[in-house]
């Protein structure tokens, strides 16, 4: 927070900087399941008429692809937050 200049006059003027913070990570993990969840749907839905998409596939130690489609990946974002708290503290 301190390295970004707007942080820094806000905690300066006596803000607290976990209210700082906490807003800034959720708007960070919503960044991320946002384009996770694209990811996930295997196409844009906004456009109708393309029959093109995409998939995530799995892929082995050496790089190559075990023919495994990853799905769900937004739904297991929370899971990855590397405090255990599953991201319940974003939202409290």
């Amino acid at each position: 927070m301190e390295q970004v200049a707007a942080g820094r006059r806000l905690l300066d003027a006596g803000a607290n900087r976990d209210d700082l913070v906490l807003p800034a990570r959720a708007v960070a993990y919503e960044a991320v399941f946002s384009a996770v969840d694209e990811l996930d749907c295997g196409g844009d839905v906004n456009v109708s008429g393309v029959d093109v998409g995409w998939v995530v596939m799995e892929s082995g130690e050496d790089g190559a692809s075990t023919g495994r489609p990853l799905a769900g990946l937004h739904e297991d974002l929370l899971t990855m937050d590397p405090s255990g708290r599953d991201g319940a503290d974003l939202w409290r």
